[in-house]
C-alpha cells in the first residue's frame, strides 16, 4: 500500500471517530450541532477546491482531509457559534493555514489550532461562551443564539465554581465548552482505537498522557485525587487535542525519543499556560509553538545519540584501561599483602616468646641432658688424670715408712703362704 493511500484510509478512520463524537454532541445540542459541522466542513472543501483551481493543480476528490479538518474545527467551537464566524474560520483555515504551505506534505503548523486561536483574537465573544449542555436539548437554530450564554467548566474550575458537576457529569461530557471536547469516555474509546489501528504514535500518546496525569496529581488544580486527573483531561480540551491534533503523524517528530520529549512538553506547557495566563484552551495554544521545533526534536534526539555514543566510546576505552591496570597491580598488591601479613605474624610471635619466664628454656634444657652415672664420672676423671704430663704430676713415693705401714695380722699371713703354697704344688704337678 502506497504511502498516499495509507494517508488518505488515515484520514478516512479518523473522520468517521470524530463523527460519534458529533452524535454526542447532538444528544446535548440538538440539530445545531450538526448544522454547525456541515457548515464548517462545507467551507473547508470549498476553500481547498478554489485554492487548487487558482494552483492549476486538480483537486483529489478522494481526499477526506479537508472534511476531518473541518470536524475538528466545528467540535472546538461552542454550539452556539455564529455560522459566519464558523464559516469564516473554516476557510482561513484551509486557504491561509493550509494550501498556502502547499497542502498536507508542507505543513508547519496545525491548521484547525492556528484558526482557532486566530478567531479566538477576532470573535471572543463567539468562541469563549457556551451554552449549557442538556441531554436532548436544543439550541436555537438562528445565527445569533439568544439563549443565555456561560463560561466554560475550564473557568469555573481555575475559579473554584465547579462543585457542583457529579462523576457522571465528567464522565459524560455534560459539561459547558466546546461542544465536541468534553466526553471522556467516548474519546478514550477513539483514542484506544487509533493507537491499535497504528494510526497516532504510541510515545507520543503515552508521554503526553502520563505526564500530564503526574502533574495534576502533584500538584492539582481545582480539584484533589482521581478527581484531578479527569478534570485536567477535560479541563482545556487537553484530551482531544492531544489525541486527534498532537498525535496527527503530520506533526509529530520522526524518533521515537523526539515523541517522548514531544508529548512531555505538550503537556507540560498546555498546565502552564492554563496556569499562569487563564485561557480555557491552553492545549490548543501550546501545539502550534510545538509544531514549529518539530524538526528540532529530531536534531536534539541526534546530537543527544552522538554525545551517548561518545560517552560510551571513552567509557569503554576507559573501563579496558583500568581493568588492565587493575589485573597487573592487583597481583603485587596481594604480594605485599602476603608479605606485610607474614612479617605481622612474626612481630606477633616475637612478642609472644618475650612474654614468656625467662626459666622455662633452662628447665627444659635440663630436662633434655642426659644423667651421667658415678661409674663414667669416675672415667671421666681418671681419664683427665692420665692425660696431665709428667712434669706437671706430683711425685709420689711408693716406698712406705715403717711408721706408716700398717700392721699384718700373722694369722692372715700364715694363711696367704699356705695358699701361695697350694698354688705352687698344683702347677708343678701341671709340669
Amino acid at each position: 500500500m502506497s504511502t498516499v493511500r495509507s494517508e488518505k484510509l488515515r484520514f478516512g478512520k479518523i473522520t468517521a471517530l470524530l463523527c460519534t463524537i458529533l452524535f454526542m454532541s447532538y444528544y446535548y445540542y440538538g440539530l445545531r450541532a450538526f448544522l454547525t459541522a456541515g457548515v464548517s466542513v462545507g467551507a473547508s472543501v470549498l476553500t481547498e477546491y478554489l485554492c487548487c483551481t487558482a494552483r492549476r493543480i486538480k483537486y483529489d476528490w478522494g481526499d477526506v482531509s479537508p472534511i476531518m479538518s473541518g470536524l475538528l474545527l466545528a467540535l472546538i467551537m461552542p454550539a452556539s457559534v455564529p455560522y459566519t464566524v464558523i464559516a469564516f474560520a473554516s476557510a482561513f483555515m484551509a486557504s491561509v493555514c493550509k494550501q498556502a504551505f502547499g497542502g498536507n506534505k508542507n505543513l508547519i503548523f496545525c491548521p484547525v489550532c492556528v484558526a482557532y486561536i486566530f478567531t479566538t483574537f477576532c470573535f471572543p465573544s463567539a468562541v469563549v461562551r457556551y451554552p449549557t449542555p442538556v441531554p436532548f436539548g436544543s439550541v436555537d437554530l438562528a445565527n445569533n443564539v439568544a439563549d443565555t450564554l456561560s463560561h466554560s467548566y475550564t473557568y469555573a474550575l481555575d475559579n473554584g465554581t465547579a462543585s457542583a458537576f457529579s462523576l457522571l457529569d465528567l464522565i459524560w461530557g455534560k459539561l459547558a465548552g466546546p461542544m465536541g471536547t468534553s466526553a471522556v469516555l467516548i474519546i478514550l474509546i477513539c483514542g484506544v482505537a487509533l493507537y491499535f489501528f497504528g494510526d497516532i504514535p504510541s510515545a507520543a500518546l503515552f508521554s503526553g498522557f502520563g505526564v500530564n496525569v503526574l502533574i495534576n496529581v502533584l500538584r492539582p488544580v481545582g480539584e484533589t485525587g482521581w478527581y484531578a486527573v479527569l478534570n485536567s483531561l477535560v479541563a482545556g480540551s487537553y484530551l482531544f487535542v492531544l489525541i486527534f491534533m498532537a498525535c496527527d503523524l503530520r506533526f509529530v517528530p520522526n524518533r521515537v525519543f523526539s515523541q517522548i520529549c514531544y508529548g512531555a512538553v505538550f503537556a507540560v506547557g498546555s498546565y502552564l499556560i492554563r496556569l499562569y495566563t487563564g485561557i480555557e484552551n491552553g492545549a490548543i495554544f501550546v501545539l502550534p509553538m510545538l509544531n514549529v521545533f518539530r524538526d528540532e526534536f529530531d536534531r536534539l534526539t541526534d546530537q543527544l545519540e552522538r554525545l551517548l555514543r561518545f560517552i560510551f566510546k571513552y567509557l569503554k576505552i576507559f573501563s579496558a584501561k583500568a581493568w588492565a591496570f587493575a589485573k597487573k597491580y592487583t597481583v603485587k598488591a596481594a604480594k605485599l599483602a602476603a608479605g606485610g601479613f607474614d612479617k605481622m605474624c612474626d612481630r606477633i610471635a616475637d612478642r609472644i616468646a618475650e612474654r614468656r619466664p625467662r626459666k622455662e628454656p633452662e628447665k627444659k634444657k635440663a630436662k633434655d641432658e642426659p644423667k651421667l652415672e658415678i661409674s663414667e664420672i669416675v672415667g671421666i676423671v681418671s681419664d683427665g688424670a692420665a692425660e696431665e704430663t709428667p712434669e706437671e704430676a706430683p711425685e709420689e713415693t711408693t716406698e712406705k715408712t715403717p711408721e706408716e705401714a700398717p700392721e699384718e695380722d700373722p694369722e692372715e699371713n700364715e694363711e696367704e703362704n699356705a695358699d701361695s703354697g697350694e698354688i705352687k704344688d698344683g702347677e708343678e704337678n701341671d709340669e
